[in-house]
């Protein structure tokens, strides 16, 4: 971003030193011509100060010092940073600040030739447009990014995020296969390896995913605590669906994360009313699209009862909970819901052969 505001202070630097080496310009000339050099580069970095000093704060964990952060990272996109800088400006302002600045930068950063800038542009715009409902061009992008070369951990989440939010299940599930185990690091790729396996109907190997994360990891984010409390309604374990879905309530959520606490808060109402509980862990556990509702912070359709069901920590009429870290990565299943036409044909003939 502003790849030229250093040409005139160069400039300035290079006719002041062509004059200090001819003696036929008086020396006074030279060294104010050099002083306004020095002054205009040192002015025109100024972005490069504000972005260290908007890195710093935000990375303080202080939530006061972070807004501070965010502010300062305007002021170094505003004042010119290199292209690379640029993109993290313009992506922290996306989450945080001015969405349509920052939508303006990526778009003009998303069209250099230099991989190491628009792949990354590309990703951080995609949210733009995710965050406004066009999933697809959200899609477009990311995908772009990747024909072009560009593959991160960011790029994979983003684009993993789209691919739920247009119902894009087979696609989804394509692309945790094509990173293999290159994204286990990752606690959110955990959780949509975790997710994909509630899509197919293999509700241990979920648990056993979700429960390394959850019980061992604790990760910072709310998702995986929603989607261990899915997992636990799936064996009527109503009680412990409770506790994660109070341990998501104290996570991270961000600004634009698909889960909000009134979302949260609302499934734990659900759950502890007698007229709603049992009706809607029966919707919620129905088909992969209920499934892909609940991942994509909406709730399944389901009618309340007049009369009260009889409310206990385990609730009759579930499978037995297993022991989830004794579960190993199989294709086994225990689930009984009909399989969602976004699956493949090879993926509903394993889930007939497999359904109890």
């Amino acid at each position: 971003m502003k790849k030229y505001r250093f040409i005139p202070g160069v400039a300035l630097l290079v006719i002041s030193f062509i004059m200090m080496m001819n003696e036929s310009f008086p020396a006074v000339i030279s060294m104010i011509l050099l002083l306004a050099a020095a002054i205009l580069l040192i002015y025109e970095s100024r972005g490069t100060v504000y972005f260290t000093k908007a890195v710093k704060a935000i990375n303080s964990g202080d939530p006061v010092k972070k807004q501070q952060g965010v502010m300062q990272m305007k002021k170094a996109l505003d004042a010119g940073l290199s292209n690379e800088n640029a993109v993290v400006a313009a992506s922290v302002l996306l989450q945080n600040d001015d969405v349509e600045k920052a939508r303006a930068a990526l778009e003009e950063l998303s069209k250099s030739q230099d991989k190491k800038v628009s792949g990354p542009a590309m990703s951080s715009l995609s949210m733009y447009y995710w965050l406004t409902g066009d999933n697809d061009k959200a899609i477009e992008l990311c995908e772009k990014a990747m024909k072009l070369g560009y593959v991160s951990r960011n790029l994979c989440i983003n684009l993993l995020t789209y691919y739920l939010a247009a119902g894009k299940t087979r696609e989804f599930g394509d692309l945790l296969s094509e990173m293999g185990t290159s994204g286990a690091a990752s606690p959110a790729i955990v959780d949509f390896l975790a997710l994909n396996e509630m899509f197919h109907g293999n509700w241990k190997q979920a648990g056993a995913y979700l429960e390394a994360l959850c019980v061992e990891a604790t990760p910072g984010f709310p998702d995986a605590y929603i989607h261990f409390a899915q997992v636990y309604l799936h064996y009527g374990e109503a009680a412990k669906a409770i506790a994660m879905l109070q341990e998501a309530l104290d996570s991270d959520f961000a600004r634009y994360s698909v889960y909000t606490k009134e979302y949260v808060e609302d499934l734990i109402r659900i759950l502890k009313d007698g007229h709603e509980c049992i009706p809607f862990i029966e919707a919620a556990g129905k088909d992969n699209k209920a499934i892909l509702r609940i991942a994509n912070g909406q709730l399944p359709k389901y009618e309340r009862k007049e009369e009260a069901d009889i409310l206990s920590d385990v609730l009759p009429g579930f499978p037995a909970l297993p022991d989830f870290s004794k579960v190993v990565a199989s294709a086994d299943t225990d689930d009984d819901r009909d399989a969602n036409t976004e699956l493949s044909e090879a993926d509903e003939k394993w889930l007939r052969k497999h359904q109890d």
